[in-house]
């Protein structure tokens, strides 16, 4: 039996045993979680797509100082790291950076001078959660969305708060961080402030098995943001928020070619409004509009390719968005967005790019109650993008979800994404080791993934389960023209359209709480498990796609007091097209101890203590790219 029809009749048989468990017990249905799947808040269980939530509570007990950091410790997203202060970039069902649309509380990171976004670069500090949708979204979120979105929340101004933090790590690293929060009748705000630096001179063996020490890794990363939000209206909210980020870093390179003196220069400026007003019951808009500037310099003296080359992006976006038929069950979301980038670099010289897009999407619910079938909803949805440099594409998507009794759902996706190139796929001047190629074309897919969830929550009793979630998705993903860089028979880079890529897999998704001594979470166990086959048009596996990947987490104790195990597993990535080359599988686990204490009545201290990649294995999730084997961290806060 072939090892994928294996894994679904486990999983039925998995799903079986549930319904009976829950038909034994005092079931709850949950409808806790919140995702923006649908650009409104909705819970898990009633959104058709495959989500996952990073919660509150979660990044707060983490030692991680940024989202790549936070999210390279789990398997529900692949984290592409090319080591400290290098980049940090996401994969989701076997997708290019560039297919993962990053958000920033719903404003768009990726850029079209490189498409992808550097994970590392956005800090934790005034992070609340962050979500993950899999699957196409262009239909909601235009272009670059063709394995999912990353959607990263920040903290709103609730009451009067103070948090002051500090974090030291193996190899050098020192961060600090300042929370502040006030809150007013009609006015309040939040500033974020943290910093961080390190060394990184850890130790690494090369492919001859030599131990050495990484050099030119060093980095001073520094972070403020700040949100104002005035809500003297009662049906009105208005938020006005900012952020700077600087980064200045030694750039080592690979292994092959060391770059002993390569350094590189980040900053980014952002402002935003986000106007929300609901005016009836039944009807709301917002109105968002943000400037994002970046800039990025990279300096590298090494002999014989000296380069020293700038690239600026300004990004301006203004969006309306209304919410017609609310708390009805045709709820309609529908907008209109336009963006202009300017890019300025001394590599492709000037670009400029323009975006006018419409997007629309209903769910239409009914109550059905035949049999175990009790309700079934349908997502419609569909986008139109006009592109300055490119034809406009339409993108169409559909999603169904079937409630099956009190804790059994049924999903079902299809739609289709695309992606533009990015200017530097397009221009990139011509070297003895990359060229830009002016012919590409846009990518286009047809995605399509159909899964269940089960999820029972009980009462909490003195010893038993008081939660259980499990859900798994088949999903599989067409690419027409997929954008792909590849060494040629000379060595040199370019970006090829691939006539066609092929990705399908299973993945599956667990947790489950433990009540002891009355407390509902006294245990909680987090698994996730992903198979992935992502072959190109000769029907070779795609660079860097593990076939199997596995994450855990275990985490005993109580708010004030806790233990955590947490780890991930990686089949073989080729790293070469023709699959002749790869990286070993790894396994790695971290371990992580925490206590928090109350010291007067408004004021706790909380400290915590890191052990990652406890057992020291040396891997890679680039070639050539070494990362850092065991490493520990300490942290400490005072919040009140």
């Amino acid at each position: 039996m072939p090892k994928w029809k294996l894994l679904i009749y486990i999983l039925v048989l998995i799903s079986s045993s549930t319904m009976v468990l829950a038909e034994e017990s005092d079931v709850i249905k949950l409808d806790e979680i919140i995702v923006s799947a649908t650009r409104t808040q909705s819970s898990l269980d009633k959104v058709s797509a495959s989500s996952s939530v990073i919660s509150e509570k979660q990044i707060s007990n983490s030692t991680a100082n940024d989202v790549g950091d936070l999210l390279s410790a789990t398997n529900i997203v692949q984290i592409l790291d090319y080591g400290p202060a290098s980049l940090a970039s996401a994969s989701l069902r076997g997708s290019t950076a560039a297919q993962v649309l990053v958000l920033v509380d719903g404003r768009r990171i990726n850029d079209s001078l490189a498409g992808g976004a550097d994970l590392d670069g956005i800090s934790i500090a005034n992070v609340k959660r962050i979500e993950i949708i899999r699957g196409g979204q262009s239909a909601m979120y235009g272009a670059d969305a063709v394995g999912g979105i990353i959607n990263i929340i920040t903290k709103r101004p609730e009451k009067l708060n103070a948090k002051v933090w500090s974090n030291f790590a193996s190899y050098g690293l020192r961060s600090y961080g300042l929370e502040l929060g006030e809150h007013t009748k009609y006015l309040s705000s939040i500033i974020s402030l943290s910093k961080t630096d390190s060394v990184s001179d850890f130790p690494f063996q090369n492919k001859f098995g030599e131990n050495l020490i990484r050099k030119n890794a060093d980095y001073d990363r520094r972070n403020v943001s700040i949100k104002v939000t005035y809500d003297a209206i009662k049906s009105a909210i208005l938020d006005l928020s900012a952020s700077h980020y600087y980064s200045d870093s030694g750039s080592p390179g690979l292994m092959g070619f060391y770059t002993p003196e390569a350094v590189k220069r980040d900053k980014t400026n952002d402002i935003s409004l986000n106007f929300e007003h609901e005016p009836i019951s039944a009807f709301s808009y917002k109105i968002i509009a943000y400037n994002r500037k970046s800039f990025m310099r990279y300096i590298d003296p090494t002999y014989p390719y000296q380069s020293d080359d700038t690239h600026k992006v300004d990004t301006k976006s203004a969006e309306i968005q209304a919410y017609l038929l609310k708390n009805t069950k045709i709820p309609i979301v529908s907008g209109a967005q336009f963006m202009n980038e300017d890019i300025n670099s001394t590599a492709i010289e000037n670009r400029q790019r323009q975006t006018f897009s419409l997007y629309a999407q209903q769910e239409l619910s009914k109550d059905i109650n035949i049999s175990y079938l009790k309700t079934v909803s349908i997502f419609p949805a569909v986008r139109w993008d006009y592109y300055s440099d490119f034809d406009a594409g339409l993108s169409p998507k559909i999603g169904i979800l079937a409630s099956l009794g009190d804790i059994l759902t049924l999903r079902l996706n299809a739609g289709k994404s695309y992606r533009a190139p990015t200017m530097n796929d397009l221009y990139w001047p011509s070297s003895a080791m990359t060229s830009g190629n002016p012919d590409l074309r846009p990518e286009r897919s047809i995605d399509a993934d159909t899964g269940f969830q089960i999820h029972i929550q009980r009462s909490p009793k003195n010893v038993g389960i008081s939660l259980f979630r499990f859900g798994a998705s088949y999903f599989h993903n067409d690419i027409t023209d997929g954008i792909q860089w590849t060494p040629g028979q000379s060595g040199k880079w370019t970006p090829l359209n691939f006539a066609k890529i092929n990705t399908k897999g299973i993945e599956t998704e667990g947790h489950i709480q433990l009540s002891i001594l009355n407390v509902p979470d006294f245990v909680s166990i987090d698994s996730n498990y992903t198979f992935l086959s992502a072959k190109d048009a000769l029907g070779k596996q795609m660079i860097y796609r593990p076939q199997h990947s596995i994450g855990y987490s275990v985490r005993i104790g109580v708010d004030n007091l806790w233990f955590q195990a947490s780890g991930m597993y990686q089949s073989k990535r080729y790293y070469t097209t023709e699959n002749t080359k790869w990286l070993d599988p790894f396994i790695k686990h971290d371990f992580q101890v925490g206590i928090e204490r109350r010291l007067w009545d408004v004021t706790k201290i909380g400290l915590s203590v890191d052990l990652k990649n406890a057992f020291n294995k040396q891997y890679q999730l680039i070639s050539d790219y070494p990362l850092p084997g065991r490493e520990w961290s300490f942290k400490m806060y005072i919040k009140g």
